[in-house]
């Protein structure tokens, strides 16, 4: 600013200088500009009357510095400039970054200081419940060996009611096997009796129930353990594969009427074989479904 005023000061004593030594000067007088309307009309060979208007003629402004020195006092009037607001702006935000990482410090040492009383105080919390526990342990340790002194305290007077128990009990185990061979052999030939007793195994209360299985499927669970089933459509060869949705608590023979007439477009029988045997002699009975007249 001092820099501009200087030039400016500069350049209004220089035409101050140079209008004081143009305006009086002889050349200047001689040159067209430094005359009058008159003189300029004189000069040019035209007589002027006294009586006639004067020719005036509008000079035209210069091209040099002009100076508006009516104000007393100059206002100097400077815009700020891009770069500058920039600058403004980039040292506002760096003053409200550093005012956040002040607050941001102040609040991270007192999370620190937080932190570190709660894990002083866990840190002491622990340090009794290890001590409390430490006694536990010890206390138990002592009941430990009391009860091992008299676990082997008992385990000698044990020992001989052991041996005794053990000589009872191998008697004991000798005549259940013995029972269990007899009851085995005899559970055995009742149940062979009862396959081929035709009134138990056609009275005999059923539960079945299948929510998708084949004729030959549903007659396997229904009949006893042991029985065979055999099929033999040949006029209807789908029904090997045809499955049926089929529930039935009823006697078992009553269970295989209805199944066998809950077959719309054939006529399906079943019969009982009670005398066949297998290769070994034992009791076969087999119950064949067929749809042969």
């Amino acid at each position: 600013m001092k820099h501009a005023l200087s030039i400016l000061a500069l350049m209004i004593g220089c035409q101050a200088a140079y209008a004081a030594n143009s305006a009086f000067s002889d050349s200047a007088l001689a040159r067209n500009e430094a005359l009058s309307p008159f003189d300029r009309s004189y000069e040019a060979g035209r007589a002027q009357n006294i009586n006639q208007p004067v020719d005036y003629q509008q000079t035209k402004p210069s091209h040099g510095l002009q100076l508006d020195l009516s104000a007393d006092d100059p206002v100097i009037s400077v815009q700020e400039t891009e770069t500058e607001r920039k600058y403004r702006q980039t040292l506002a935000d760096l003053e409200t970054n550093k005012q956040s990482l002040m607050n941001a410090r102040k609040e991270t040492e007192r999370q620190l200081e937080a932190a570190k009383a709660t894990a002083e105080a866990t840190a002491a919390k622990r340090r009794s419940d290890l001590l409390a526990q430490q006694v536990e342990i010890q206390q138990a340790l002592a009941l430990n060996r009391q009860a091992q002194q008299q676990a082997e305290r008992l385990k000698y007077e044990q020992v001989a009611a052991v041996a005794n128990i053990k000589a009872h009990s191998d008697q004991l185990l000798m005549l259940a096997e013995n029972n269990a061979e007899v009851i085995e052999s005899s559970a055995h030939k009742r149940v062979i009796l009862e396959r081929i007793d035709p009134t138990v195994v056609m009275n005999e209360t059923v539960t079945a129930e299948y929510q998708a299985a084949t004729i030959k499927q549903i007659v396997t669970g229904i009949m006893p353990n042991g029985w065979r089933v055999k099929t033999d459509f040949s006029r209807k060869p789908e029904l090997e594969v045809r499955t049926y949705e089929f529930v039935s608590t009823d006697a078992r023979d009553v269970a295989l009427r209805s199944l066998t007439a809950s077959v719309r477009d054939a006529k399906v029988r079943y019969q009982y074989f009670w005398d066949l045997k297998d290769a070994g002699g034992n009791p076969s009975p087999m119950i064949l479904l067929t749809d042969r007249p």
